[in-house]
């Protein structure tokens, strides 16, 4: 199977690539700007640019949509939204006019509207699932809602398609564990953590995560959250919860430092379950 994957040099995409490799796949690593020594098959384009996307899609079998301007730019809403948009929608077009049927696009928690916020939500209940209302208020929040109702009308458009829009969370590569990095201090400070409910996702399982999703026949679009089992705080999260969001409804007890995040149903659906934590000896 030979599958195409945008933004393959970021810091997912490089995990991603790597991943596919392991597993036997033909990739071809499509990048914003030619990388040197670089893994797989590379090729560089603009995702805006539709022409150059249909090129590069020819024989392939599956595509991986990572590329993306990862954050808000307070200088450049608008090219935001743009980038991402519109890109996200060149990339699903090019596939089902190529009769690609497998596609997983990368979507984010920041559609919730919790993180990058001008003026900040409340959870409405925890954790959160894909059917929490999103209220994101900034153009990357925004971004990633539109794409994946881009990928609600492209999978309806093109039969037989199958889209899944990983809502992933922080991804963290296994050198940020380590004691003395900023991830290793928000462990010890809850109040650096409320941004995105304290959550997270090793990269490992996020590259995992992605292959299952092409692997997986879904019908149509499916968005499913992506996120580590537990949280990124030491202290348990039902004090967490009494502390920073005491009206949001409990759906679960909460026990330990269980994840303000639901991935259950990419559990049942795509038969992913995270494996790798930052306090277990396999990180």
């Amino acid at each position: 199977m030979r599958v195409a994957v945008t933004g393959a040099a970021g810091k997912v995409g490089r995990y991603v690539v790597q991943d596919l490799l392991d597993h036997n796949y033909d990739v071809l690593s499509i990048t914003h700007r030619e990388r040197k020594d670089w893994i797989s098959e590379q090729i560089t384009l603009e995702v805006e640019n539709y022409e150059q996307i249909y090129q590069a899609l020819e024989g392939c079998d599956g595509v991986i949509h990572l590329a993306a301007i990862p954050s808000p730019k307070k200088d450049n809403d608008a090219q935001v939204l743009q980038t991402n948009v519109i890109g996200t929608y060149n990339v699903l077009l090019a596939a089902g006019n190529r009769g690609i049927k497998r596609i997983a696009i990368a979507s984010s928690d920041c559609a919730l509207g919790f993180t990058y916020s001008f003026n900040r939500p409340e959870p409405i209940y925890l954790p959160v699932d894909e059917e929490h209302p999103p209220r994101p208020d900034n153009s990357y929040g925004l971004s990633k809602i539109m794409m994946e109702k881009a990928a609600d009308g492209l999978a309806q458009r093109f039969e037989g398609m199958s889209i899944a829009s990983l809502r992933i969370t922080y991804v963290a590569s296994p050198e940020e564990y380590q004691s003395g990095t900023s991830f290793d201090e928000w462990t010890k400070s809850p109040k650096k953590g409320p941004w995105n409910l304290w959550s997270y996702i090793d990269a490992r399982d996020v590259a995992r995560a992605f292959r299952l999703s092409i692997e997986t026949n879904l019908e149509g679009h499916q968005v499913f959250c992506i996120s580590a089992k537990n949280s990124r705080c030491r202290i348990p999260t039902s004090q967490l919860i009494d502390k920073f969001y005491p009206n949001a409804r409990k759906n679960i007890a909460f026990t330990g430092n269980e994840s303000l995040e639901s991935s259950l149903k990419a559990e049942k659906l795509l038969k992913f379950t995270p494996e790798y934590s930052w306090d277990k000896v396999n990180k």
